[in-house]
């Protein structure tokens, strides 16, 4: 891109910044608005200085002041919420990984958090900052559990029964007031209409599992809410909030106000009708037309575009090569000082058409807020740039998983491949083949260390002998493990075309052959390998794994998840045995302990015993094998950056965009 179109897009984008705005307070101006007079149970800070309006209890963006000065916005007292959510040490990012301190709002073009991306409905800042939750804890940890969106919270002894109660007076991002009736409509209207979801998910089902009761939701009054399970589900605290990871409330609660206009059951049949028309639906297809339009969170698809959110950013309307998102101007959050959050009003989000052309972008300095997209083997070209343009390189934080994983097909439909694979000696085997040292400096340049719970290290002949003792001894005539079957043995490698999958795969397939195992490798794109292994087809691959969030945050151990490692076992579990293959014994203690993880909270006695075992269990057993662990996330983050975490996840950061500011 030229140095002309990159400042003519700045400049213009940012100056019409306030226009927009303008726009959106008028709307936001004739909303309903509620006048809640009960007294806050915590102590509202007093305003100290400007932008706040006289005699307002909290602070607010310049811009935003200009607005309330101007009639076109409420003051910021009547957008917050009694209770507002106050940001400080520790509460969004874990204490010891961060010196927080209180930050300023952005001023001008060049204090605007940018980053780039190949996708025009996505990108991080948009996926991170899309996500809000009604419990809260530090991302990634499991404690300790504050309200989010609630005000308070309860769960009872066996996790079958809990109480939310919303922040009163909190609002959308239109000024509409958040009430129960959002909820009543996201569950029994939305949730449970078998035109809109088919099947309710595990998590909203006792005991998590896909048989169990759909729980309940009760309305207590506008703002309490009481859900129940006929068996314990703990698991359900994450889609609550526990961590704060993927995920948002939108599960469970839609603006109605907004949302009402595309469901049958509320819409205008005419108007309804004729937008069904023009979307060339028939009137049997509304739920096409509703599903279409509803923004789940997380990312910036063309349907955010005008929802009411709870987030800290809406996205605007932008051009295809730049996804905008400003700052919203009811959001619940503020800081110690009261000031109201984010401190930074804008967020863009660069669209490329090809990855090959995100270092360009970089180093031409369009960009200073970037993570996970970045190949370490590129690091050294943006240290090289780092003086010329208004970025840092940082190398502080690590991946939020490990990040990838060797993952065995364990029930696919080629019977001699289970024969071998179902053997603990030879996964066993399989992981004393490879070097992990030699994968980490290949993949992520050495910055990276070998997972903890992995049987192994490095041993050749240790994997030799583990072959020959499990059959595999004899060798055809190109040296290659003849399998039960007398025909020669197959490690056969599908992986989808990207360097995160191909390049350890190449490593591994390598590392395999020094051992006598044939290792043919095939590369294919992401709809290709999805049909491969939704077929069954697939034998073994490299996909992501969360192993490091585990048990309690992230559960991609199970079967179910990521490549679907073992489906005839996970169909068989589902069905109570009607359908699909009996799980082995070994392989069944983990479908215990996964029950007994479902019925005990994470930060019980007990729930650190089941994780200990489930640990002892994954080294004794191996069923896939994670690549590495703590491995370095390059990131892009502007010079002037405040409250950007010393270490931890870079994740957790970008989950707490709205207090990331820019220094004087």
């Amino acid at each position: 891109m030229s140095e002309r179109r990159r400042i003519t897009r700045r400049e213009f984008l940012y100056l019409s910044t306030l226009a927009t705005a303008g726009a959106i307070a008028t709307a936001c101006g004739g909303a309903a608005t509620e006048t809640v007079t009960e007294e806050p149970a915590v102590e509202k800070p007093e305003a100290t200085a400007a932008p706040a309006v006289s005699g307002s209890k909290y602070k607010e963006a310049p811009e935003l002041a200009m607005l309330v000065a101007a009639g076109d916005l409420p003051p910021v007292d009547e957008r917050l919420p009694l209770e507002p959510f106050v940001v400080g040490p520790g509460s969004r990012v874990w204490e010891e990984d961060i010196d927080w301190e209180v930050g300023r709002y952005s001023e001008g073009p060049d204090e605007v958090l940018r980053t780039v991306t190949q996708r025009v409905d996505w990108s991080y800042p948009c996926q991170h900052s899309g996500y809000e939750w009604f419990l809260n804890t530090p991302p990634h940890h499991i404690g300790p559990i504050t309200p989010g969106l609630c005000s308070s919270w309860s769960m009872n002894d066996n996790a079958t029964e809990y109480n939310l109660t919303l922040r009163k007076g909190m609002k959308w991002s239109d000024g509409v007031p958040v009430t129960t009736s959002d909820i009543e409509f996201g569950w029994h209207e939305w949730q449970l209409n078998p035109e809109l979801v088919a099947t309710t998910a595990r998590a909203y089902r006792a005991g998590f599992k896909a048989s169990g009761d759909i729980m309940t939701v009760d309305i207590i009054d506008d703002y309490s809410v009481k859900i129940t399970f006929t068996e314990p589900n703990a698991r359900f605290l994450t889609q609550l909030g526990m961590g704060s990871l993927w995920g948002s409330y939108t599960w469970l609660m839609k603006p109605r106000h907004y949302m009402e206009q595309f469901h049958k059951k509320f819409a205008d049949p005419a108007e309804l009708s004729a937008k069904l028309t023009e979307a060339g639906l028939t009137e049997a297809e509304w739920y096409r037309f509703a599903l279409d339009n509803d923004w789940t969170g997380g990312g910036c698809p063309t349907q955010a575009i005008g929802t009411p959110t709870l987030t800290p950013y809406m996205v605007m309307e932008h051009p295809d090569d730049l996804i905008v998102q400003e700052r919203n101007p009811y959001y619940y959050r503020v800081d110690t000082e009261g000031q109201q959050l984010p401190y930074v009003g804008r967020t863009e989000s660069v669209v490329v058409s090809t990855v090959e052309n995100i270092p360009a972008t970089i180093v031409n300095g369009e960009i200073n807020w970037c993570r996970e997209i970045l190949n370490h083997t590129d690091v050294a070209l943006y240290k090289e740039h780092e003086a010329e343009n208004p970025y840092t390189v940082n190398l502080d934080l690590a991946y939020h998983n490990a990040p990838v994983a060797l993952f065995f097909n364990l029930t696919s439909v080629d019977p001699v491949w289970n024969e071998v694979v179902q053997k603990k000696e030879f996964r066993h085997a399989i992981n004393a083949a490879i070097n992990f040292e030699e994968i980490i400096q290949v993949l992520f340049l050495g910055m990276g260390e070998i997972n903890p719970w992995i049987p192994e290290t490095y041993d050749p002949a240790k994997a030799a002998t583990l072959l020959d003792s499990i059959g595999l001894d004899k060798k055809d005539a190109d040296g290659w493990r003849i399998g039960p079957d007398g025909n020669r043995f197959e490690f056969t490698f599908d992986v989808r075309l990207d360097p995160l999958y191909v390049k350890p795969a190449e490593v591994i397939k390598a590392q395999l052959e020094e051992v006598g195992i044939y290792t043919p490798m095939k590369s294919m794109e992401q709809t290709l390998w999805a049909a491969t292994r939704d077929a069954n087809e697939l034998k073994a691959t490299i996909d992501w794994l969360d192993d490091c969030n585990w048990p309690f945050l992230k559960n991609d151990y199970l079967p179910e998840q990521r490549c679907l490692w073992a489906q005839e076992w996970e169909k068989w579990m589902k069905t109570d045995g009607a359908e699909g293959e009996q799980p082995a014994s070994w392989m069944q203690k983990m479908y215990d302990l996964e029950t007994q993880i479902v019925g005990h909270a994470a930060n019980t006695d007990e729930g650190q015993k089941i994780w200990e075992e489930l640990l002892a269990w994954l080294t004794d057993y191996v069923p896939m094998i994670p690549l590495a662990r703590n491995v370095v996330d390059p990131l892009i983050v502007p010079d002037k950056i405040g409250n950007m975490a010393k270490s931890g996840r870079s994740s957790a950061v970008w989950f707490a965009q709205e207090q990331v500011f820019f220094r004087k």
